[in-house]
């Protein structure tokens, strides 16, 4: 697992929904807490260990940080009812749905 970027899965309370988030490490406590203080959705970490999707995820997250000054966010997929709905990294194919 890289040690530059970290990823989340965030639910809803029944869990038919779920995104995959990515963000630097070093914001990565910041995302959990902001998910915190939100009734209606949760967030844990998550490891996506396919190298394919890590690499192009932590370029991806570098190209967001260069165009803000804001610390990058972003969403890498999501599925709804146990099937992928969404997927940011079109030149990597979607991995199967994982348990979350």
């Amino acid at each position: 697992m890289s040690n530059s970027i970290r990823f989340a899965c965030v639910t809803d309370p029944t869990k038919r929904h779920a995104f995959f988030m990515a963000s630097p490490a070093a914001g990565f406590d910041q995302l959990l807490a902001a998910y915190e203080r939100d009734e209606e959705l949760s967030a844990e970490p998550f490891e996506f260990t396919d190298p394919q999707i890590v690499s192009e995820t932590e370029a991806w997250i570098a190209a967001a940080a260069r165009e803000s000054d804001r610390p990058p966010l972003v969403m890498v997929g999501s599925i709804e009812n146990g099937h992928w709905v969404n997927w940011n990294l079109a030149d990597i194919p979607r991995p199967p749905v994982p348990a979350y």
